[in-house]
């Protein structure tokens, strides 16, 4: 599999505005200290990666000099895999009744 500029581009961009929107929930949470913050932060920086890993590896094996050494198949199934984890925890964050932290 080849990642075209346009996908790369994309990737990054990703990466970039996703891991602003978790720095401003991150201090978003330093502000009040609710506890459910610090889990959609956590939450969307895993939902993020786990967005972008078939991009990432599909790029790292074009820039290996072992054309078919990564599984794409296992690749999507991890990052199918970790969105799930980022997911829950976004619904843990929005579910539970965190107070501040004391």
């Amino acid at each position: 599999m080849t990642v075209t500029f346009i996908e790369g581009t994309a990737a990054v961009l990703m990466y970039l505005f996703g891991g602003a929107l978790v720095l401003f929930i991150y201090e978003a949470y330093k502000k009040t200290g609710q506890r459910s913050l610090i889990f959609m932060a956590i939450g969307f920086f895993v939902l993020i990666f786990g967005g972008n890993l078939t991009t990432l590896a599909a790029a790292i094996e074009e820039m290996s000099f072992t054309p078919g050494a990564l599984d794409q198949s296992a690749a999507r199934t991890l990052s199918l895999v970790i969105q799930l984890i980022g997911i829950v925890l976004l619904i843990i964050s929005a579910t539970r009744p965190f107070g501040r932290k004391e």
